[in-house]
């Protein structure tokens, strides 16, 4: 079974949705940000929790948010990680963040 996930980024932080629900998110995004993560990899922290909780031995992780470095964890985890591109559409609000000192 895999787990299939969209991670978006917007002036709020990084947060995400089943990959299902990817369109959806983007044409309305304050209906879909229900949890959110001040840093890519908690978000993807807390998508690989979901992943584990529905039993799924695949997390896979798309959209502008997603860091390969949760492969590591994943792997140790048991459940195989698949890290796509990013992608500018998941980038909700065009700003920059600040890099925190």
């Amino acid at each position: 079974m895999k787990a299939e996930f969209t991670v978006f980024e917007d002036a709020d932080g990084y947060w995400f949705v089943p990959r299902s629900e990817e369109n959806a998110a983007i044409a309305d995004p304050s209906s879909y940000r229900v949890s959110v993560h001040s840093t890519k990899i908690a978000a993807c922290r807390d998508a690989l929790l979901q992943a584990i909780d529905t039993g799924a031995n695949e997390l896979h992780l798309h959209g502008f948010g997603s860091t390969t470095s949760i492969k590591r964890e994943a792997a140790s985890s048991g459940v195989k990680p698949f890290i796509y591109w990013p992608s500018i559409t998941t980038r909700i609000a065009p700003f920059v963040r600040a890099k925190k000192s």
